[in-house]
This record gives structure tokens, sequence and C-alpha cells, in this order.
């Protein structure tokens, strides 16, 4: 981790949609992570080092301490492009991850290779994580279903009533076929505070090349596959950009599948170096327009607001 230096020169402010579940108590929660400039942990930081809005209004930051609740943690992993060596590549950089995670956390995988699909439930037995892990690439598809893994994987957190629910998915961008939208699964993760991370592998799968007949319904069919594959890549689109960045996850693009090792590496000690920030207000009515701030120049902040049963 980095530790806080130097004077705090300036203000940066993520603006958050979520919506606190109404409580009587005073004090809320936030979970804020801050990073510097090589994506590494800043550790240190103190309450007047945050600036936190709700409303228009100013709060007051009472307490800031590092954030120990346990997650519980879905793993997506798309198997709908992976083939040979990427295999390989992608079991040992996911094995080695949930491995991490499950040693203080629950952890869950789950397969979107032309249907979204629970490889293992949520645990912390590792054994039980690496034969799932191991298992589920034979399950390749030519299609993806990203959109659609994350709102299964919503409903589990739900029914578990998360105290820290986080999503992290690893796409490679196939064609995406998933029946919801994207609107209507950002404003879920929102309503859950579950912060969504996502990496994308490789280049966008483009549109092979296609002899086309005389035969018009054979035609027709082709034309509305293609359609729907693009329809459904723009859903996948704003499901990585707006619900990363409304829900205090992050994204990374990897030209390689051989970057993903490095790559998760990273999100596990960002994942296991954030904040628990506290402010105060009065009233029990519901939290919204909150904005978190930190006076410290040259970070990437991301916020969380804390689901209503973590006090």
């Amino acid at each position: 981790m980095t530790r806080l230096c130097g004077s705090a020169l300036a203000v940066i402010v993520l603006s958050l949609s979520a919506l606190l579940a109404t409580a009587q108590d005073a004090d809320k929660k936030v979970f804020v992570t801050v990073l510097d400039a090589d994506g590494n942990p800043i550790e240190g930081l103190k309450p007047e080092h945050f600036a936190v809005r709700e409303g228009g209004k100013d709060r007051s930051v009472v307490n800031v301490e590092p954030l120990t609740i346990p997650m519980h943690i879905a793993v997506l992993v798309d198997t709908s492009s992976v083939n040979g060596s990427q295999d390989e590549a992608l079991r040992s950089s996911i094995i080695e991850f949930v491995d991490r995670l499950a040693t203080s956390n629950q952890v869950a995988l789950y397969a979107f290779g032309d249907r979204p699909a629970v490889v293992v439930s949520f645990t912390d037995n590792a054994a039980r994580l690496r034969e799932g892990a191991t298992n589920m690439f034979g399950w390749s598809h030519e299609r993806s279903t990203l959109i659609d893994a994350v709102d299964l994987a919503l409903r589990d957190l739900r029914e578990l009533e998360a105290r820290r629910p986080v999503i992290v998915a690893i796409s490679s961008e196939g064609p995406e076929v998933s029946s919801r939208t994207a609107g209507a699964v950002i404003k879920r993760l929102i309503e859950q505070s579950t912060a969504f991370h996502a990496i994308s592998l490789g280049g966008r799968v483009g549109m092979t090349a296609t002899r086309m007949t005389n035969n018009v319904p054979i035609n027709s069919e082709r034309m509305r596959g293609m359609t729907a594959s693009g329809e459904g890549d723009r859903e996948r689109d704003q499901l990585l950009a707006q619900g990363t960045a409304l829900t205090g996850g992050g994204r990374q693009r990897l030209t390689s599948v051989m970057a993903l090792r490095p790559a998760l590496t990273r999100m596990f000690r960002e994942l296991s170096n954030s904040y628990l920030v506290t402010f105060s207000r009065q009233g029990g009515d519901r939290v919204k327009d909150l904005q978190v701030g930190i006076m410290v120049e040259g970070v990437t902040l991301r916020a969380t607001a804390a689901p209503f049963k973590t006090r």
C-alpha cells in the first residue's frame, strides 16, 4: 500500500446514485477505496481527508477506519470464447484469485457461456472453488450472457442479505445475447449496494464473413442474428461502463489473457485495502444524491454505499 504524504491540494468527488435503506440511527456508512497513480491502495487516511455531501448538504465525517467486513464476492467467468492454451491461463489465474479471496470471504463461481450457471455456491472452501475453476472451462459456447449472469448473482446475493456484496466479471467480449437489459441490472446493482468490477479480455469478437444465398428465409435469419448481436453488445458496453462507475467498481481492459493474473492481483489488493467511512446525518429518511470526496491530488476514488444491514 502507499502511505499518504504531502498536503491536500484538490478535491475529487464521486457522485453516487445509490439509495441507503431507511434507518433511525443518524450515522451512515460508505465503503471507499483510494488508489494512487499506479493503482496502489493508499493507507493512513483520516476523517479530515474525506468530504461527504448528501442531498446537496455537507455531512460531518465522524470516523474513518480500515474496512474489515468480509465480502460475499461472486466471480463471473465468460466461457464463451476460451480454447486451447487460453483455458490453462484463465484457469490458473482464477484458481489463484479465488484461493486468496476464500481465506477471509465467501466466494461463488459462475460461468456465462450460452447461459449463466452457478458453478460453486458461496463458500470459503478453497478446495471446492479450485475444483469448480478447474472443470468450468469444458462448458465453452459461442455466445456470452454477461448481463444475465450479473442478474443471477444479484438474486443470490439478495437472498443472503450480504453485508458487503461484490461482483467481479471476467469477460471475453464475445457476442452478447442476454435477455435482461443493462439499465435494469445497473439499477439493481445500485439498489443492492453491490460493487461491480469488470475485466475485459482481448478485443471484440468481430463478425465473420458469410456467403449469402438466394434463400430469403435463411438470409433473414442471419440478419436478425447479426442485429440482435449488435444490440446485445451495446447493452453489455453500457453495463461495463456505467455499472462499474456508478457502484464503486473498476474496469480493466486486457489485450492478452496472460495479463489476467497481474490484473486479478491488483484487484485483490484493492478489495483488501479499503476504508469504512462513517458520516452523520439527521432523520431516518432515505439517503440519496450521495457524493464522496477526498482532498488529495492525483488519486482514484471508488465509493459504494453500505447496505442497510451494515451499521
